[in-house]
């Protein structure tokens, strides 16, 4: 066996190495999640889906994917195993004054509304962790 038969199966196994590293890679910066219940209508509806991306960069005014809370605990520092992702809209960020509470939102984490006042969110569970918030919505289906 010459060295020229060995170089299509290590080719083979090095595009194969190469393609299972790039779907790693894009699964740790892009999510695409289902929204589930009225929380954020009218703006997204149940059953749509958001694409969002991994960033450090939040706003006011962006809606995020944010891995949900313990029903009685609330949001910890770390993130739960297998906890569903929640979407909701950033409506103040550290140092700001959280609306309806007139406290002010700690460092390093964020006061997080539904668009539709009737679901879960910083009103009930406090102000979430940054560490929480897997990124901001790049496009909604």
């Amino acid at each position: 066996m010459g060295s020229s038969d060995l170089l299509f199966p290590l080719l083979l196994i090095a595009a194969v190495a190469l393609t299972a590293e790039s779907v790693r890679q894009l699964r740790r910066r892009w999510v695409l999640v289902k929204v589930e219940g009225a929380s954020m209508e009218p703006a997204l509806k149940d059953g749509d889906e958001v694409l969002a991306k991994r960033t450090k960069r939040i706003a006011v005014g962006d809606v995020v994917v944010v891995a949900a809370p313990d029903p009685d605990l609330g949001w910890a520092e770390t993130r739960r195993p297998k906890a569903p992702w929640w979407i909701k809209r950033v409506a103040a960020g550290p140092g700001e004054t959280a609306p309806g509470t007139g406290g002010t939102v700690p460092e390093g984490h964020y006061f997080l509304l539904g668009d539709n006042p009737a679901g879960d969110d910083s009103r009930r569970h406090g102000p979430c962790p940054q560490q929480m918030i897997f990124g901001t919505m790049v496009r909604g289906f």
